[in-house]
């Protein structure tokens, strides 16, 4: 198997491996806000990763790969990639890569953006989506597990079954050799133009009138 189809096939068993953690230990929750929701979940991965005996680290700097490109925004200058974003887990492990986790109530946002970047790099990349339909499509490389919850009405409260084998995953196709390199390219002028304005200020806001 090459190189470029082992980060999707990764991400897809790493997917499986946590369903089947997060069924063995009976994981659910029942009226959590949002706000609580995802940290049970995030906290949840976290321990799986500690019993492969993972380092964990939360709410880490990532780098995407495009150069960020000024757009106008009103009265505020708007860089689209931000200059720097971060993910919701990265998990180190001895004797592999690291891997991206993302946890989102929503499809909306910036996971899928940065999941791909991981991913184009190489690494496994783990989408957690709970509650809501999906809608995003992913990119090459990225698993998603999708945990299906229920809300009350306002104010609004979250329910998760027990987590079983059924959890849908679903990943995107593999990664290109030339999607890669093009992106190691990219990564590599990204790197030098950001060393090249390291002694410059970058513009955030614009005065008006």
């Amino acid at each position: 198997m090459d190189h470029e189809q082992t980060t999707a096939v990764e991400s897809e068993t790493l997917a499986t491996a946590l369903r089947a953690h997060l069924s063995s230990t009976g994981f659910s929750f029942n009226g959590l806000t949002a706000k609580e929701a995802t940290p049970a979940i995030t906290l949840a991965v976290a321990q799986w990763a500690k019993t492969l005996g993972w380092s964990v680290r939360e709410e880490v700097s990532m780098r995407y790969i495009d150069l960020p490109r000024m757009q106008g925004g009103g009265c505020r200058v708007v860089w689209s990639p931000p200059w720097s974003a971060y993910l919701d887990l990265r998990l180190l492990r001895k004797d592999g890569l690291p891997i991206a986790v993302e946890i989102d109530r929503e499809d909306f946002g910036s996971a899928v953006d940065k999941l791909r970047d991981e991913a184009l790099r190489g690494r496994p990349a783990l989408w957690i989506r709970w509650h809501g339909a999906l809608h995003a499509e992913l990119p090459a490389g990225v698993a998603r597990l999708h945990l299906p919850g229920k809300a009350t009405r306002s104010p609004v409260r979250y329910s998760l079954a027990p987590v079983t084998d059924s959890a849908a995953i679903t990943c995107g196709k593999p990664v290109s050799a030339e999607a890669r390199e093009e992106a190691r390219t990219r990564d590599r002028q990204r790197i030098a133009e950001e060393k090249r304005l390291a002694a410059l200020t970058r513009p955030t806001t614009i005065r008006c009138g």
